[in-house]
């Protein structure tokens, strides 16, 4: 524990003319200290303001344990007039080892037979730090009085410690922003001013390469000193002076100690780290791709002896693939799974796997474009009408199509037909009933045929199906259906507008399931009835299983034309109305509501249901009677 104490002699220099000649007390007086050598150091000036005297001024200095003022030692300098400095120095060893007590040094100046008492700062412009419990002192002259003592401005409580010696305990906080605190006694204009501060906190020193020809060294600073200018913290790095830890070394030099020295007034602090040139990660990728392969080379010849451990990166439409490779001086690497004609941005970044540190710094993004392949088979399916059958398939997305489309190539018996994108539909008409057809569609792309996609078309007529109502929800269909024996590759589900001519849509279900969900790509509209047809798919033609009708929400509208009333018999009228048409119809109408009354009686009001189920007549008729 350091017991020398930091002790402030404030000195209040008086000036005194003798023999004309004009005295002046020490200036700028400051102490310091070495406990290795046991030394105490002073250094003052001259007033430059002062007479220069005629021949050797004298200075005499005093060292006194500051608990009882016991002086301890003293000493008697002469100052030659003819000295160009006006700054002096002084110094003594202490027989005591410092450690042990506080010491003050008090100062004074002496012509002849007069001498100039004073009071100053012990220590000038002194750094402590912070929440350190200080005591200054404060020593009076002869015949002088204590008026105050301050710091930072504030009054302070004083304690009589001997004689003329006053002192004061400071507990040091650090100012905000930091400056230096100014400490007097008397008089603002004789004192000294305290930085107070914090040792260097710098920790976590990593020490690396990325070239293996040069180190960059890095650390955290911690917490701030709030020491500045030439109080700042100053680093050495393996005992050089270092501002951006930055030093070049031989890639040969292999494994070496980095010790980082941070040292400022109120401390000295040591951080090692241990770095092997040979077992950082490289940096500087330069990538290039065509098709799957990318390449890339290497800025220094250091890297095609070692063993890398590579990353690349694929970028496709936002999605990052992440994918690993090995080998002495890697330069290239070979992509499989990529798909076809997509468009990739590839990054590469590389570490030594052998003693694998850290990655080393991403390349640049390289950007190609991967070769066409032959496109997926189509989904293609059928719309029969009457004697005419429509060949439907649904485009190829990107990802499915391998490149860009050239055209379509229908053939049916005979003939062969080739349709252009965005056609995606092909006629047969006039095709006897009597017999099935077999219709093959391929896509084409410069890369070659899709494996072709087979329909039968089966007899004409279609086998007559009872549709059963269903309702939707959210927008969409839930449909269930009973198993059929000859499904022995699924089935097929497609819907259209009951009473609008269309495009049909349709959606495969694999074998085993009897259900399905029926979003329509298109929107299904309210209001709107629709007819869904349930395929079973067989080893011949597709098998018309079940077929169902319905809305994905029903709309109530529309209005009864033509109603009339006709008299048969005293009590019995034959009431009739033309329906709403099916077309016309946004929701099942399940049956009708009359309403009648007596004519002198409009209170009357009665009324009767009509139900008609299912059946929907271009005109109604009811026939009522009623017994008075």
């Amino acid at each position: 524990m350091l017991v020398f104490l930091l002790w402030a002699s404030l000195f209040l220099s008086s000036l005194q003319e003798q023999n004309g000649v004009l005295l002046s007390g020490p200036q700028n007086v400051s102490v310091d200290n070495d406990l290795k050598d046991q030394r105490i150091y002073v250094t003052w000036e001259d007033d430059p303001s002062s007479s220069r005297v005629p021949d050797k001024l004298i200075y005499d200095v005093e060292v006194l344990l500051t608990d009882n003022m016991t002086e301890v030692h003293s000493e008697a300098v002469d100052v030659r007039s003819d000295q160009a400095s006006r700054k002096y120095h002084w110094s003594w060893t202490s027989a005591l080892p410092l450690e042990c007590t506080s010491h003050s040094v008090r100062l004074r100046s002496r012509y002849q037979n007069y001498t100039i008492y004073t009071h100053t700062v012990f220590p000038n412009s002194s750094v402590v730090q912070v929440d350190s419990n200080i005591t200054f002192c404060c020593i009076l002259g002869p015949g002088q009085r204590l008026e105050y003592m301050k710091y930072n401005n504030i009054l302070m409580n004083t304690t009589h410690i001997i004689d003329q010696s006053y002192a004061m305990v400071v507990h040091m906080q650090s100012p905000s922003p930091p400056s230096c605190i100014n400490v007097f006694c008397n008089s603002p204009l004789y004192g000294t001013c305290v930085y107070v501060g914090y040792p260097p906190g710098d920790r976590n020193l990593v020490c690396e390469t990325r070239d293996l020809e040069s180190v960059r060294c890095h650390w955290d600073t911690g917490r701030a000193t709030n020491l500045t200018n030439q109080r700042k913290t100053h680093y050495h790095l393996n005992g050089r002076t270092v501002s951006n830890c930055y030093q070049t070394v031989r890639v040969d030099q292999g494994e070496r100690n980095w010790t980082l020295t941070a040292r400022n007034p109120l401390g000295t602090l040591e951080l090692r780290d241990t770095a092997d040139l040979k077992k950082r990660a490289p940096t500087e990728v330069v990538a290039s791709g065509v098709n799957a392969s990318v390449q890339w080379q290497w800025e220094r010849q250091q890297y095609h002896i070692l063993l890398m451990v590579c990353q690349v990166q694929l970028n496709h439409s936002g999605h990052i693939d992440m994918r690993n490779y090995s080998g002495i001086g890697l330069r290239s690497v070979v992509l499989h799974g990529l798909a076809p004609a997509q468009t990739y941005t590839v990054q590469v970044c590389c570490g030594l796997k052998q003693h694998f540190w850290k990655w080393g710094d991403w390349s640049k993004g390289s950007t190609f474009k991967t070769k066409e392949d032959i496109p997926e088979a189509l989904d293609v399916w059928m719309q029969v009408k009457a004697n005419q059958t429509i060949i439907l398939w649904k485009p190829l997305t990107v990802n499915q199509s391998h490149g860009q489309i050239k055209d379509y190539e229908v053939t049916w018996g005979r003939q062969k037909t080739i349709i252009h994108p965005p056609q995606n539909e092909f006629l047969i008409s006039n095709r006897s009933t009597d017999e099935g057809h077999r219709v093959t569609v391929t896509a084409n792309n410069s890369a070659g045929s899709s494996t072709p996609s087979i329909i039968i078309i089966p007899r004409l007529p279609h086998r007559s199906k009872t549709s059963m109502k269903i309702v939707g929800s959210d927008g969409g269909f839930d449909l269930s259906w009973s198993a059929s024996p000859n499904a022995s590759c699924g089935y097929v589900v497609d819907w259209c507008p009951t009473h609008t001519k269309c495009r049909l849509e349709w959606v495969k279900v694999p074998a085993g399931i009897t259900r399905a969900r029926i979003q329509s790509g298109k929107i299904f509209e309210e209001g709107v009835r629709y007819t869904l047809s349930i395929y079973a798919c067989t080893p011949w033609a597709p098998e018309l299983w079940e077929r169902r009708e319905g809305y994905v929400k029903e709309f109530p509208k529309g209005q009864i034309q033509r109603l009339a009333a006709e008299q048969h018999g005293p009590d019995t009228v034959l009431i009739s109305w033309t329906g709403i048409p099916p077309e016309n119809q946004t929701a099942f109408i399940h049956g009708y509501i009359i309403y009648y009354f007596d004519t002198s009686h409009p209170s009357s009001l009665r009324m009767f249901n009509v139900t008609t189920g299912m059946k929907h007549m271009p005109r109604e008729d009811v026939q009522y009677s009623e017994t008075n």
